[in-house]
């Protein structure tokens, strides 16, 4: 039985899916599984995965797309090795990711995971910002209030993780925050930290983000997920282990006043969610239409003479500056 596990569930990944899995069959740490899911994939994904004569690889397929949160909490509960991942099909590990952080949590006996930092690189592979993530236990668990302090596809937990949290991904949490909810059950309730070296590269695809319902609630979901902590911190459960989801929906209707009360809200908002993440023309396009939407709001000409300003930085930067990671994985 190998020592760890690697899921990695993949929808219409083959622009990026070679690159996902080379990274791992090129790790110092060799002992693991690593279970490729094509989750009803239309493209080449399918095919892709069957190309690699790696005997610790196994592909399983899911005939029609049933996302992320229902694959893997199906397939976890196969898991029998001591250890065990969740990575992304468009994202590249360093070839030391894997043995650093199982040398962390063998040393350490009383951690249930470790996290890592790491780039954020565009569709291309080029750098955009650099996340260098906490590891001190008080400071994480502080900070997880306000916003999940662990990067859920960079995590390696111990197998037990699995019978502390049966639910595993909460469907109410959806697809963008059911691991960093999952994250935050686990520091809450065992001892985690990070990596201070980043030694992940996690791609933003313009696809990824910009073709979601966006809705005040799945820009908000980061608060839900600190409210539920502080639940179980002064009540030993949340409301959704108590199963009164109302007091989450509440929540979150809470959350949508401020968005009914200014119809400009929500696009403000995604622009600057898309100029952090580094998708400069979604965030011209997002402040523009708040520009549109309430063209006498000073708040909204502000945002887009700040986001025009930091684009001009961007580009600045890059023109002086261009990394891509495999430059950084020759120098680190």
């Amino acid at each position: 039985m190998p020592q760890l596990t690697i899921l990695m569930p993949a929808f219409n990944a083959a622009l990026y899916l070679q690159e996902a899995i080379e990274s791992l069959l090129v790790q110092t740490f060799v002992d693991f599984d690593l279970w490729i899911i094509d989750d009803g994939s239309t493209d080449e994904t399918l095919s892709i995965a069957k190309s690699y004569n790696d005997t610790r690889i196994k592909i399983i397929t899911n005939p029609v797309n049933q996302g992320r949160v229902k694959t893997i909490n199906k397939l976890v509960k196969d898991i029998q090795s001591p250890y065990f991942t969740i990575t992304d099909a468009d994202d590249v590990s360093h070839p030391q990711r894997l043995e650093k952080q199982i040398e962390v949590l063998k040393q350490d006996q009383t951690l249930m995971m470790c996290g890592i930092s790491f780039w954020v690189v565009d569709e291309q592979g080029y750098t955009v910002r650099k996340l260098k993530l906490l590891t001190d236990l008080t400071e994480l668990r502080a900070k997880a209030l306000q916003q999940s302090q662990f990067l859920g596809p960079t995590t390696v937990m111990r197998k037990e993780v699995l019978s502390a949290f049966p639910d595993f991904y909460r469907a109410y949490l959806r697809e963008e925050f059911a691991d960093a909810d999952l994250a935050t059950l686990i520091l809450d309730k065992y001892p985690a930290t990070n990596i201070v070296e980043p030694l992940y590269y996690y791609r933003i695809l313009r696809s990824s983000l910009s073709r979601r319902n966006v809705t005040p609630q799945n820009l908000n979901l980061h608060l839900l997920v600190g409210f539920l902590s502080q639940q179980r911190r002064t009540n030993d459960q949340d409301c959704l282990q108590r199963n009164a989801t109302e007091e989450a929906d509440r929540f979150m209707h809470e959350i949508e006043e401020p968005y009914n009360l200014d119809p400009s809200f929500l696009f403000r908002h995604q622009a600057f969610v898309h100029l952090y993440w580094g998708l400069n023309n979604l965030a011209l396009e997002n402040v523009w239409l708040a520009v549109s939407k309430s063209p006498f709001r000073a708040k909204n000409w502000i945002s887009l003479l700040y986001i025009i300003f930091r684009i001009g930085l961007f580009y600045l930067n890059r023109s002086v500056n261009k990394v891509h990671y495999r430059q950084l994985m020759r120098t680190q």
